[in-house]
């Protein structure tokens, strides 16, 4: 697979402990203002949370970010990450790129929940597990490079998950309901099973379906998503609890 030059870049061999969180504004660093504690869970994270509150930012080396409300992260460069890209609210991850330290020894997931949350934004990372795509173009535009597993779901019916030439190259695509748009020009796919991906050859996202090198139990999920809530309306009107 092409990876971007700037992703092999930062993909220096590096031991975990030696990476240190950096947050940077302008070239100002402002790691002690964002680099947070959660009180409840202990969990070290990046917050930006609130409107615009990482507009233009930096993120380096850092395990955990959350962006979340309408534009939190817009135009955010997101390198290195090595657990969690949470992007979640109207625009929050716009032309965002987020590339994931391809060396972690951690489980890495990229969320984009919301409408429009990872608009036009850039995620690349063979070492990620998962990028879910949730909301009314949740995905719209996207590029994903090298995820495990991409799963779109729960937009509208004119308005999935993944739609407006969302391109995305993955071991395996789950296109649930409202998750993928019908038509190559604007959901398209190239599955990593070995073959030229150099190719310019995509294919077209299938609504309802999935596609490639994929977990078992994502068949049952897909089955459940899209007749559990009609088989739970059934049983209701027949008595049943």
């Amino acid at each position: 697979m092409k990876i971007t030059s700037l992703f092999t870049l930062l993909g220096i061999i590096l031991p975990s402990a030696l990476l240190a969180c950096q947050v940077t504004l302008n070239e100002e660093d402002i790691t002690e203002q964002l680099f947070i504690k959660d009180e409840v869970t202990g969990e070290m994270y990046v917050d930006c949370i609130g409107k615009g509150k990482c507009k233009d930012v930096v993120i380096t080396n850092c395990p955990v970010v959350k962006c979340a409300e309408t534009e939190a992260c817009n135009s955010a460069k997101i390198f290195n990450f090595t657990e969690h890209v949470l992007c979640e609210g109207l625009h929050a991850c716009h032309r965002t790129e987020i590339l994931a330290y391809p060396h972690s020894t951690k489980r890495q997931t990229v969320s984009c929940m919301g409408s429009g949350a990872c608009d036009v934004s850039l995620i690349v990372g063979e070492t990620i597990e998962e990028v879910t795509c949730s909301g009314v173009k949740g995905c719209r535009k996207v590029k994903v490079e090298g995820a495990k597993l991409v799963k779109c779901n729960d937009g509208r019916a004119n308005s999935p998950a993944c739609e407006s030439l969302a391109t995305i190259e993955t071991k395996c695509l789950y296109c649930g309901k409202n998750g993928c748009a019908a038509h190559i020009n604007m959901c398209r796919y190239k599955l990593l099973d070995g073959v030229d991906l150099d190719s310019k050859d995509y294919l077209k996202c299938v609504p309802e379906t999935i596609v490639g090198d994929c977990p078992g139990k994502l068949e049952a999920e897909l089955q459940l998503e899209l007749n559990g809530q009609e088989q739970i309306d059934v049983e209701e009107e027949n008595g049943a609890r």
